[in-house]
């Protein structure tokens, strides 16, 4: 439950067991081909992004009735090397410059996932067949096409873990892709099999071109989790917000 002074903690990593065959609905080939395409720069990305470093800011706030239950924000330098887990050094909570070595404070909602892991948990070339996906049939106002997905509802090998629970993957959402470099540009993914207490679960990020080294990354703007409890007027909101992202000493180049 989202209560007031307790941590809510949901580690989303994955289980794999085994190889399924793939499968799209509606216009197979033009999905496919767009998929393999959003599928093959995920996975570039992750091989050819160097070191890097972003300034972070999370906010983490639940509600009752609309109103604030309880609030924590948290300033940090976040670092991600490639041999090594990420790690921050946090830099101010709540407005007040943090101590040196300081560690993350309890947060009303804590959420731990992945730099990215939302496009990487649906496009993945190893995760592509446990989804099923289609094409929109229009296109956003900035011309992004909309790929519809889902996990197959036989399919058994992805699981989420839970606050140490693992639980089979239920979930569905959307994809915004844009049309010249066929990147995620904006993600939405809700999560139907979730812990009892909840009744509702949704991770979204927007992506934006960054140049870093002498490459172009396409890096998330923001992490974002809804939460929703079975009672309804309780709900609580994690936002993690990224800028300024660079290698190691180098210069950020945020392209237009």
């Amino acid at each position: 439950m989202i209560v007031a002074g307790t941590t809510t903690l949901v580690s989303l990593l994955f289980f794999l067991q085994s190889n399924a065959p793939s499968g799209a609905v509606a216009s197979p080939e033009a999905v496919n081909d767009v998929v393999a395409g959003v599928s093959k720069n995920v996975e570039e990305f992750w091989k050819l992004l160097p070191d890097f470093v972003c300034n972070e800011k999370i906010t983490s706030t639940t509600y009752s009735s609309g109103k604030i239950r309880e609030q924590k924000i948290v300033e940090s330098i976040f670092t991600s090397p490639r041999k090594a887990p990420s790690h921050r050094e946090i830099k101010s909570i709540d407005g007040k410059p943090a101590k040196k070595n300081a560690k993350m404070p309890g947060l009303p909602i804590d959420m731990s996932a992945g730099f990215g892991f939302i496009s990487q948990a649906t496009f993945t070339s190893r995760l592509l067949q446990y989804h099923d996906y289609t094409l929109a049939p229009q296109r956003d106002r900035d011309g992004r096409m909309a790929i519809l997905f889902e996990t197959k509802k036989d399919q058994q090998e992805i699981k989420w873990d839970f606050g140490g629970k693992a639980i089979v993957a239920r979930d569905a959402g959307t994809a915004w892709i844009d049309p010249a470099s066929t990147q995620v540009a904006r993600i939405e993914r809700s999560f139907f099999n979730i812990p009892n207490h909840f009744s509702h679960m949704t991770l979204s990020s927007e992506y934006r071109p960054v140049t870093i080294g002498k490459n172009s990354f396409w890096l998330p703007q923001y992490l974002r989790a809804d939460l929703t409890e079975r009672d309804p007027s309780k709900t609580g909101i994690f936002l993690a917000e990224y800028s300024n992202c660079r290698k190691f000493g180098a210069e950020v180049q945020i392209l237009p």
